[in-house]
């Protein structure tokens, strides 16, 4: 392709590349009032040929009688009126069609207007011999015609096709709310308390760093007014009455503001918190977090800006034209393209120019694919995205080429399109695709599952983990009245109870309850807690219901386990005074000096000690047998005084409390009295299993040699009675006491599991 010359009068030409090009080539215009083709204005043929070559829907309407003419994207917003419209006066059109636009033409068309736009505008159009709903972005633009007596020729009419951008918004919204949501459940960005009371309000970091506190002072408490300043002018009257009346009320309150950031930018900020009263119903605190919603404002004033203001037919949606005429070897390129790919208004345009703008990595197939389109036999269009490294500041930019190629006696006389910079729209759909897998981790890294009712069909969206709580296959269909029956029936009024609450159109209260499940397939009985949202019609109905769920079964089971383990420390509580008491009331019944009850008592109260560190180390979940002889045995000499033998044996606690007890007595006797007593004295402990069929019981003996010869004694103390009787009423055995003159021998039977 050659370098551009000077501008040349447009010839007209056979036009091929598309059915209505074939038609329009093929029209016998002189029954229309536009007259043979060959008397057409140049700039007549010239719009005629932008129509014709542009992918997007376009028409034209010239002359007086206003008379039409379509490419191939128009022709299905013209139902089954395509193709007997090609050539017709819009005079001729419905009466009802004629209504709602005569005024915009004859406006135009006098010059009164330059041009009017539709945003967003529904539209029917005929797809594959059905009407579908669908988009567009409408523009009707002057065509200047010098030789017209108004010097406005005919109206170009362009619209751009923006349903996918529609559907792309309402799919980022239930995005946004299924990520809201999930934040709501597994954390947000800051988090403040206000004692009103006090006027302290205490707040984490990155609160006190966006409202330009020292987060230090801030988590240590400061008044409220320091926190004041960084909220907006304009939103801070706002801002406090919604405080003011909250803390009143004691009412749950959320809100959107800015916030003058210490180098002057402006961060938009989402605020969420409830006010609490004290008993006298006095403004107390409230509290609550924030998120940062910065990106998403600039996105939305982004998409504000973008469809702002429209004007001609291409500039409308950001797009350059360009022109290519291969036999000349001549380029135009509009301001418009210009400016996209960030060439100065006098440098010369070339495809070799064009060629080093583009990206390496789709240099050869973008001027490969460029090379086809104008080939006799090859598609005629280019329709491609590609990166180009922008002139003026070397950018990397995303670009959008439609073209369509013109041909005469088989060869490509013209190449025109257009060019749009769509690097944000990329990025748009890049950041949504990194804010799905961003939810999708944080969901997995809390175990959160997520759910969307459409209440209108009745289909219930679960993800895979929800699919898991409820124990349903994955991917399997399933409506709420298949998944209200999984609540336990203990829970299900209370669920149902704030279903209706937060489908009320009167109450919209937001869905938050604990309740228990049985999973449908698996049996398994888990606890879930679930927070969710009902959104409502203009009419008021509700017509989606979502949220998310945590499985807290884990949870559940600690808070019943910490239970039971209050209840049983009350209970051991209880044991180890009324144990004391006993203690107590044997050792000083004032059969023996005070000094010696009192050392007896404090021998007991140590080995009662001793025991329940024991039972302590173990969790009070029990003992081993060996375990409490060990320790008897380490606290009268050790290895060296005593001799340990018998199997693994696992004691309940009061088992192993009772025992201990024992022990310790049998050896306090020992070191007073008997084998112990003297430096050769051995003490045998030796157990076992007890033979009987029944619960299972132990067997112990207990053996003491090399003491003084032992004499029967003429009463039984505490310590005996405590063995004998003791054992026998708490462990529901017997304890017998053998004094034989060459060491005492004590046999007990005990229950294992008393």
């Amino acid at each position: 392709m050659g370098e551009g010359g000077h501008k040349a009068t447009p010839a007209l030409t056979r036009i091929v590349g598309g059915d209505m090009a074939a038609r329009v080539a093929a029209f016998d215009w002189s029954k229309t009032p536009l007259g043979e083709r060959e008397n057409w204005s140049p700039a007549l043929r010239l719009a005629t040929d932008i129509v014709l070559a542009s992918n997007f829907p376009m028409a034209l309407r010239w002359g007086p009688q206003l008379v039409l003419i379509y490419n191939d994207a128009y022709a299905p917003a013209l139902h089954e009126r395509h193709p007997s419209a090609l050539g017709q006066s819009f005079y001729d059109t419905s009466p009802g069609f004629q209504a709602a636009l005569r005024g915009l033409h004859e406006d135009i068309m006098t010059g009164s207007s330059r041009g009017h736009a539709f945003e967003r505008l529904p539209m029917k159009v005929l797809q594959n011999g059905a009407l579908e709903l669908a988009y567009f972005s409408v523009n009707y633009s002057p065509v200047p015609d010098a030789s017209a007596p108004t010097g406005i020729g005919g109206v170009l009419v362009a619209a751009v096709e923006i349903s996918q951008s529609v559907e792309a918004e309402k799919a980022l919204q239930v995005t946004q709310e299924r990520y809201e949501m999930a934040r709501s459940v597994a954390g947000v960005v800051g988090a403040w308390e206000w004692d009103i009371k006090a006027d302290k309000v205490y707040a984490d970091p990155r609160y006190a760093e966006l409202h330009n506190v020292d987060p230090e002072l801030a988590g240590l408490g400061l008044p409220v007014q320091k926190f004041v300043p960084a909220i907006h002018p304009d939103d801070r009257s706002r801002i406090q009455a919604v405080a003011t009346k909250s803390a009143a009320t004691g009412d749950i309150f959320s809100e959107e503001y800015r916030l003058i950031q210490s180098d002057g930018s402006i961060r938009w900020i989402y605020t969420r918190g409830k006010a609490y009263l004290d008993e006298a119903g006095q403004p107390s605190h409230n509290t609550g977090v924030i998120i940062d919603i910065t990106e998403r404002k600039a996105v939305e004033a982004e998409l504000a800006a973008a469809r702002f203001d429209l004007d001609l037919a291409a500039q409308a949606s950001g797009m350059g034209r360009w022109v290519l005429r291969p036999q000349l070897g001549q380029l135009y390129w509009d301001a418009r393209a210009r400016a996209i790919l960030g060439l100065t208004e006098d440098e010369p345009a070339s495809t070799e120019r064009f060629a080093q703008l583009l990206h390496p990595d789709d240099r050869d197939a973008v001027m490969a694919e460029m090379r086809a389109a104008i080939e006799p036999h090859g598609p005629g269009t280019i329709n491609r995205e590609f990166r180009i490294v922008r002139a003026n500041d070397g950018a990397l930019r995303w670009n959008e080429a439609f073209g369509q190629a013109f041909f005469e006696d088989g060869v490509c006389t013209r190449f025109v399109g257009v060019v749009s910079d769509v690097t944000e729209r990329r990025e748009s759909v890049e950041r949504l695709l990194r804010q799905e897998e961003t939810l999708r981790l944080a969901l997995e890294a809390a175990d959160v599952g997520t759910w969307d009712h459409d209440l209108e069909s009745g289909q219930v969206r679960l993800s895979d983990r929800c699919y898991a709580m409820f124990g349903v296959p994955i991917g399997e269909p399933v409506t709420l009245e298949q998944l209200l029956p999984l609540t336990h029936e203990a829970d299900a009024a209370r669920v149902q109870y704030a279903i209706e609450r937060a489908l009320s159109p009167a109450l919209r209260e937001d869905y938050a309850v604990e309740f228990r499940v049985t999973g449908r397939d698996d049996n398994v009985e888990r606890w879930l807690s679930v927070k969710g949202k009902a959104f409502f019609d203009e009419n008021g109905a509700p017509v989606r219901f979502i949220g998310a769920a945590v499985n807290i079964t884990e949870r559940k089971r600690a808070e019943l386990h910490l239970r039971l383990l209050v209840n049983e420390l009350n209970h051991r509580v209880k044991n180890s005074l009324a144990t004391i008491q006993a203690i107590a009331a044997q050792s000083f019944k004032g059969q023996s000096s005070l000094e010696e009850a009192r050392a007896a008592f404090s021998e007991r109260i140590i080995a009662l000690s001793e025991a329940h560190d024991l039972l302590t180390r173990e969790n009070w979940e029990g003992a081993d047998m060996h375990a409490v002889a060990a320790r008897v045995a380490a606290l009268h000499g050790g290895d060296s005084r005593f001799d340990l033998s018998g199997p693994s044996v696992r004691l309940s606690p009061k088992s192993a409390l009772s025992l201990s007890m024992a022990l310790h007595e049998l050896a306090t006797n020992a070191v007073k009295y008997g084998a112990l007593s003297l430096p050769d004295g051995r003490v045998h402990i030796a157990w076992g299993l007890a033979p009987e069929p029944g619960a299972p019981r132990l067997d112990l003996t207990w053996t003491e040699r090399g003491g003084p010869v032992v004499k029967p004694p003429e009463r039984r103390g505490f310590g005996s009675r405590l063995i004998e009787r003791g054992l026998a009423a708490e462990l529901a055995g017997a304890a017998v006491i053998d004094f034989q003159p060459e060491g005492v021998v004590c046999r007990i039977r005990a229950l294992l599991e008393a």
